[in-house]
């Protein structure tokens, strides 16, 4: 998750096509180390993409979980607590 953040500050920050080592100097300017094998699996799997179409895609997927939760319980009442 720390490349797909470092990656999507790059391009916010101007750099349309950050590469590995523009992740890796983003992640070390903040005292955080790339996992070498993570990353490269990362910008394997964002080579040749766009960005925007990548995140709609992604969009459309999250779509079809639906929203909402099932909700909590409710509270406790003061019966209910056990000392």
């Amino acid at each position: 998750m720390k490349h797909v953040a470092a990656y999507l500050l790059l391009v916010l920050g101007g750099n349309a096509s950050p590469t590995a080592d523009d992740v890796t100097k983003a992640l070390a300017s903040v005292g955080v180390e790339a996992d070498d094998e993570s990353l490269q699996r990362f910008m394997s799997e964002m080579e040749g993409k766009d960005l925007n179409e990548v995140l709609e895609a992604g969009q459309e997927m999250l779509a079809k979980f639906g929203s909402g939760g099932g909700g909590g319980g409710g509270a406790m009442t003061s019966s209910e607590v056990v000392f």
